[in-house]
């Protein structure tokens, strides 16, 4: 069994213009990689228990990246992230890519929309940034 650790772990996201951009030196944290079935409520009036069946949906949840601060890199999470909000369907609303490779050489592949881009200041540390990434469609694993 080969067991991730974060020294192994490459996350990568695309730069709009369709190449995919190593970040992982900017990332300091990544939530639950959460797949999961969409299931409808089935059970009827006199049932004491829920019931539910699976739709044939699935889905991913929200990314969350977070890390260091840095406006001066070219890209760093600043130029991926920053001005893009609001997002005009028609002409700017492609979903662009995301890529964490896992030590295993395993990787988790899935395209996304911006959700937030946040910049915390901190009196007693450096400032630190979280993105939020909707998943759409299907969640690859190469």
């Amino acid at each position: 069994m080969a067991n991730s650790t974060p020294a192994g772990i490459i996350v990568e996201y695309d730069n709009s213009g369709g190449t995919l951009v190593d970040i992982s030196q900017y990332v300091l944290t990544i939530n639950d990689v959460d797949v999961e079935n969409v299931l409808e409520e089935t059970h009827s009036f006199g049932d004491s228990w829920e019931e539910s069946l699976p739709v044939g949906i699935g889905r991913m949840g929200v990314v969350e990246l977070g890390g260091l601060y840095d406006d001066t890199a070219s890209t760093g999470p600043n130029a991926l992230f920053f001005n893009r909000v609001p997002e005009n369907p028609a002409t700017a609303g492609i979903p662009r890519t995301l890529k964490i490779t896992w030590r295993s050489g395993k990787a988790t592949v899935v395209e996304t929309h911006l959700i937030s881009y946040r910049r915390s200041a901190d009196r007693n540390g450096l400032t630190k940034y979280t993105v939020r990434l909707q998943p759409t469609g299907a969640v690859t694993d190469v």
